[in-house]
């Protein structure tokens, strides 16, 4: 069996990918429902407006937006930076009474 490399940045590359793919056959299929039932409308407070046009550019965005994330994430760990180095409180027990790290 082959050694796999389950480093950080690889994982993190693989995550954004695979939401890439999963969000792009998502959006596959919103376009595909369109087509077919172009005149499903979304109706909130009183107004009305066609629904997949919305449901597509939110889908879209959150695609680049999560992706992008993942992403920039893994470069900045194959360049050696420690994401959780610089966290306010890494343990409950960093804190002293009053509320201030120790």
């Amino acid at each position: 069996m082959p050694d796999l490399d389950l480093s950080p940045d690889r994982l993190l590359k693989g995550a954004a990918v695979l939401f890439t793919l999963l969000g792009a056959s998502f959006l596959v299929w919103v376009v595909d429902t369109w087509m077919e039932h172009p005149e499903t409308r979304a109706t909130q407070f009183g107004f009305e407006a066609p629904l997949w046009p919305a449901l597509g550019g939110f889908v879209l965005v959150a695609i680049v937006a999560i992706g992008t994330l993942f992403w920039r994430a893994a470069e900045r760990v194959e360049t050696g930076e420690d994401l959780f180095g610089q966290r306010h409180r890494r343990r409950a027990s960093d804190w002293k009474e009053n509320g201030e790290a120790s």
